[in-house]
């Protein structure tokens, strides 16, 4: 928020300065209501300046985008989006233009457009900082899609490749999403394989039985328990497997948990040292007017003292005239 309104701020200044907008205070009152939040004035006044001078036309429809994208209106935001982006390719604001209309797809659920949108502004602006980002949301249009083992390996080039991103903890907490998925999935095929199993071999001890009674021999199976003991070991292996797994994901949410509470506790750290700077500087300030108040009573009092030391000798002139 703050970097919002220092944002909105540079451009109310330099518009003034510029005087651009000395025909029409639509754009003016647009970006004075976007800082704000109200987002149904803002449209309407860059819908107005759309309209009103064509000079403003790039100016207007960047913030519509904006401003249609911070009211949820996800459809309308993308109209202008195609506008901005047909209208002016090279603006300065055109990759980050490009960056929202990706997120526009998704947010509408256009999954495969949206990733191909944000490949294309991978490939078109390779070291603009959002890069991180944009791959991260190619990664939710896997997960959305279903195609669980492609998200995930998106979400790990996030991790991996870009440890300092802000998507890196989101990004893992999808990874886990989608392992624990994958763990409860495991889980299913060896309870059902177990239990077919268990079935088999217990049809198979029958006829075993059946067969050896009509035989009149006794029952001895030795493959038969030969086999049990290569079942068991088989899932006692994919058990293992499974529980290496939850201690991964114990792992990765406890680390989740760590850097988040870091995060919480330096935020909490800058706020308490921007407190305390700026109780130094109204402090310094309140010396400053205190020093500037006893160096004026100074000065009083040393004009006071000439005064009176004038009037002594004005009075002692007066008396020697007498």
């Amino acid at each position: 928020k703050e970097m919002k309104k220092k944002l909105i701020l540079a451009y109310l200044v330099c518009f003034g300065i510029c005087g651009l907008f000395a025909d029409n205070d639509d754009l003016l009152n647009g970006l004075d209501a976007y800082s704000r939040g109200n987002w149904s004035v803002a449209i309407k006044s860059f819908e107005q300046a759309l309209t009103a001078l064509p000079n403003d036309r790039i100016e207007a429809l960047y913030w519509l985008v904006m401003s249609e994208t911070s009211a949820q209106n996800y459809r309308r935001a993308l109209v202008y989006a195609d506008a901005f982006l047909e209208a002016a390719p090279e603006d300065e604001r055109a990759a980050e233009v490009s960056y929202q209309k990706g997120r526009l797809l998704h947010l509408s659920g256009r999954y495969e457009t949206s990733s191909d949108t944000f490949y294309r502004f991978i490939e078109k602006y390779p070291d603009h900082p959002k890069i991180p980002s944009a791959y991260y949301w190619i990664g939710e249009n896997l997960y959305a899609a279903g195609k669980y083992a492609e998200a995930r390996k998106i979400f790990n080039e996030v991790v991996v490749n870009y440890p300092q991103s802000g998507k890196v903890n989101e990004a893992r907490y999808k990874i886990v999403l989608i392992d624990q998925q994958s763990v409860r999935e495991e889980l299913l095929r060896i309870a059902n394989e177990a239990q077919a199993a268990s079935a088999r071999a217990e049809k198979a001890s029958e006829a075993a039985a059946l067969k050896s009674d009509e035989a009149e021999l006794p029952v001895v199976d030795d493959s038969a328990t030969l086999e049990e003991q290569k079942r068991d070991e088989y899932f006692a292996d994919r058990l293992t497997a499974v529980e290496k797994k939850l201690d991964e994901i114990s792992a990765t949410l406890s680390r989740i948990a760590e850097e988040q509470e870091n995060r919480r506790m330096q935020e909490q750290q800058q706020a308490l040292e921007q407190q305390q700077k700026a109780e130094q500087l109204q402090k310094e300030q309140e010396e400053a007017e205190q020093l500037q108040l006893e160096r004026r009573r100074q000065e009083l009092t040393e004009l006071k003292e000439r005064t009176q030391t004038l009037e002594k000798l004005y009075e002692q002139r007066m008396k020697g005239a007498k």
